[in-house]
């Protein structure tokens, strides 16, 4: 259900009472809304709109609906595409594609014109300088949503990992496998003896390779990326998705840019700390602003930052409706995907099995008769 899309024409992002308003001239109202003042413009729509996650054309305009006892909203109107066939127009792997009824505003796209937070005030301050100063404006914006879509589109694979796999690579990361001990069956005498613990260190001696491999491709990431990778498995195994490790030069320099920007701005993007950024993430709306300044610049830093600070010395803009701009974090579930797909590659590599508590289990057990067998054949005195 795309609440918003792009006028080619207008070159900028509208709802539907703004395109109206933009098209007809009216100001829509309760009693007629946007899309009953759009009744008449259906061609013109279908040619100008374009979806703001894929680009393809073909929108036709949704009514919004109503409860009848008490006037309240249950549908807000928004854009459906169609093709000349009467299916849908979208990209087969854009967010949007299936039943536009049921799906809500794309989580990628964010609303640069928000005033939730002191983070999204201070980008949305930031975005108006930067359409004003003419470092970037909404078509380039829009250009930047179609590249990345582009760019993800070219490369895709099949979520095909057992779906233990993600648990499995997320005890493997929070095993303490750094603390190296190599068991004796004497040293279970000792009256405290911590036999779980002693397992730990014998499950490290087992899988040194694993290990080896699991720092190589798991990088540190908090619970709630790994939790969201789980969900993204279970939605998707079977299906063909965007390989998002493409993205993985751009995502590291807007992650840097990130940091560079929050560190040396003095504006107030949040609690958390720059130096955080790359284990908790950065701020979705200033992580969509940094990748948007980097793409103007060709992806350079330096112009990038040089681009920043014309921002940030530039006047107070003249008028801050510039920043009512949908905005793309083209990152979004970036680091979720990243690790469903090294966690594909750790399973395949584990030969023992994927249940991590089983195993842990079962080198208990062998470590306790290796106990007992050593002590049946000590001399009793």
């Amino acid at each position: 259900m795309p609440a918003t899309a792009f006028s080619v024409k207008f070159a900028r992002e509208l709802d539907v009472d703004q395109l109206a308003t933009l098209m007809t001239g009216a100001q829509p109202t309760q009693d007629r809304d946007g899309a009953e003042l759009l009744s008449g413009f259906g061609d013109a729509i279908r040619a100008d709109i374009q979806c703001s996650s894929c680009g393809k054309f073909g929108a036709s305009v949704v009514r919004s609906a109503r409860s009848r006892v008490s006037r309240a909203v249950l549908r807000q109107a928004h854009f459906r595409f169609v093709d000349p066939n009467g299916g849908d127009a979208h990209h087969p792997f854009c967010e949007f594609y299936g039943d536009d009824e049921t799906r809500s505003t794309q989580d990628s796209l964010l609303d640069f014109g928000s005033e939730k937070s002191s983070e999204t005030r201070a980008i949305r301050l930031l975005v108006c300088k930067g359409i004003e100063q003419g470092i970037f404006d909404q078509r380039r914006i829009r250009d930047m949503r179609q590249w990345f879509f582009d760019l993800k589109s070219a490369s895709r694979f099949t979520v095909s990992l057992p779906l233990e796999a993600i648990q499995w690579a997320y005890s493997l990361q929070r095993h303490p496998h750094y603390q190296r001990w190599q068991f004796h069956p004497s040293q279970a005498e000792m009256p405290a003896f911590d036999w779980k613990a002693a397992a730990k260190k014998q499950f490290t001696e087992e899988h040194l390779d694993l290990f080896d491999l699991v720092t190589g491709r798991l990088v540190p990431s908090d619970e709630a990326t790994w939790k969201q990778a789980g969900e993204l498995a279970r939605k998707n195994h079977g299906r063909e998705v965007f390989d998002t490790t493409k993205l993985q030069p751009y995502y590291e320099a807007a992650l840097s840019l990130c940091v560079f920007v929050a560190a040396n701005s003095n504006i107030d993007f949040g609690k958390r700390q720059p130096e955080h950024y790359r284990w908790k993430g950065a701020p979705p709306a200033l992580l969509a602003l940094c990748a948007l300044v980097l793409f103007v610049s060709d992806w350079d830093m330096n112009a990038a930052i040089a681009a920043f600070a014309k921002l940030l010395a530039a006047p107070t803009p003249s008028d801050l409706a510039l920043g009512n701009v949908i905005g793309l974090n083209p990152f979004h579930e970036y680091g979720a995907w990243r690790l469903v797909i090294a966690s594909s590659g750790v399973a395949a590599r584990s030969p023992h099995g994927l249940d991590y508590g089983a195993q842990l289990a079962a080198i208990e057990a062998a470590l306790r008769e290796q106990h007992r067998q050593w002590k049946d054949r000590q001399p009793r005195g």
